[in-house]
C-alpha cells in the first residue's frame, strides 16, 4: 500500500511538470512553435507520459489553457455576486464600473505575489491565444464565455443607458487591451522611452481600469446627447 501511495504520489508530480512545463514552453512560442518532445525534455520525463496523462499534443494544450479556469471563474463569479445591482446607479455608475473590470481583472493575478508569479506564463499564454479564432469554439466558448455573460449583463444593468450591443463592443475592446497588457511585450517601455515599465503590474491594472472606465464614461455621454 505505502508503494503504490509513493506511485501516485510520483505520477501526480510528473503530470504536474508536463503541465507548468507546457505551459511555460506555449506561452512562449505557441502552440505549433512547441513540440511534444520539447515539453517532456524541460520536464524531465518521458514522452509517453503525455500520451498516458492527455492523449495528445492538443489535449496537452487544453487542459494546460483549462486547469485554472475553474479557481478563476469561481472568484469572478463570487465577487459579481456581492455587488447590489437593483437600485438607481446613476449617481455610482463610474465607481461600480471600476468595481466590476476591477472583479473580471484580478483572478489573473492572484492574491498574494506567490500567485501573481504562479500566473506568469498562464497570463502570457492566454495574452496569445486569446484573439485566435483556432481555439474560440472548444476553450472560450464554453469555460469562459459563459461568466463573461454574467460581467456584460452587470455592467448592462449599471449603464441602462447604453445598449447591450454597445456594452458587449466596449467588453471587447477592454478584453483587448487586457490580453494585450498581461503579454508584457515590453513594447510600452519603448514608447514610453523607459518612464513605464510593462512588468509594473499594479499600475497596467490601474491604467487600464481608468482607461475602460472612461470608455463606458464617453459612450454614455454621447448616448445621452443623441
Amino acid at each position: 500500500m505505502q508503494r503504490n501511495s509513493s506511485l501516485g504520489r510520483i505520477n501526480t508530480a510528473n503530470r504536474q511538470k508536463i503541465l507548468d512545463c507546457a505551459e511555460e514552453l506555449f506561452a512562449l512560442s505557441g502552440f505549433d512553435g512547441v513540440s511534444v518532445r520539447a515539453i517532456t525534455s524541460l520536464a524531465g520525463v518521458d514522452v509517453s507520459q503525455v500520451n498516458y496523462y492527455f492523449g495528445t499534443k492538443d489535449g496537452l494544450f487544453e487542459e494546460v489553457m483549462l486547469r485554472r479556469v475553474d479557481r478563476m471563474s469561481h472568484a469572478r463569479l463570487a465577487s459579481i455576486a456581492v455587488l447590489d445591482l437593483s437600485g438607481d446607479m446613476s449617481c455610482q455608475r463610474t465607481e461600480l464600473n471600476r468595481k466590476i473590470l476591477k472583479f473580471f481583472v484580478n483572478p489573473l493575478f492572484g492574491e498574494t505575489p506567490q500567485e501573481r508569479e504562479g500566473l506568469a506564463n498562464y497570463r502570457k499564454l492566454i495574452a496569445l491565444v486569446a484573439n485566435s479564432k483556432r481555439w474560440q469554439d472548444s476553450i472560450f466558448k464554453e469555460h469562459y464565455d459563459p461568466v463573461v455573460d454574467r460581467y456584460i449583463n452587470a455592467l448592462c444593468l449599471v449603464n441602462s443607458q447604453l445598449s447591450r450591443d454597445d456594452v458587449c463592443w466596449a467588453f471587447n475592446f477592454f478584453l483587448g487591451s487586457l490580453t494585450n497588457a498581461i503579454a508584457e511585450t515590453g513594447r510600452i517601455d519603448r514608447l514610453s522611452r523607459g518612464s513605464v515599465q510593462s512588468c509594473d503590474l499594479d499600475l497596467m491594472i490601474e491604467r487600464l481600469i481608468d482607461f475602460a472606465t472612461g470608455a463606458f464614461a464617453g459612450m454614455s455621454l454621447k448616448s445621452e446627447e443623441k
